[in-house]
């Protein structure tokens, strides 16, 4: 991922979640950073998915690299 794209993608998590944290994640060598996501205090992606179907049942936790 370049930095305008997770630049971009931080904007609009911003524009839907407002200034929240970057709660956690994680790099490793010769890996690029590849997913973007905001997880609930449960600890539940809400987006760019909702594979479990959670959104706004918890409160937002923050954003998550990986």
């Amino acid at each position: 991922m370049k930095i305008s794209e997770l630049i971009n993608t931080l904007q609009q998590i911003q524009v839907t979640y407002g200034d929240i944290a970057i709660t956690g994640g994680a790099m490793l060598d010769d890996v690029p950073l590849s997913q973007v996501s905001v997880t609930d205090v449960e600890g539940m992606e809400v987006w760019p998915h909702d594979p479990n179907g959670v959104a706004g049942k918890h409160k937002i936790d923050g954003v998550f690299f990986q």
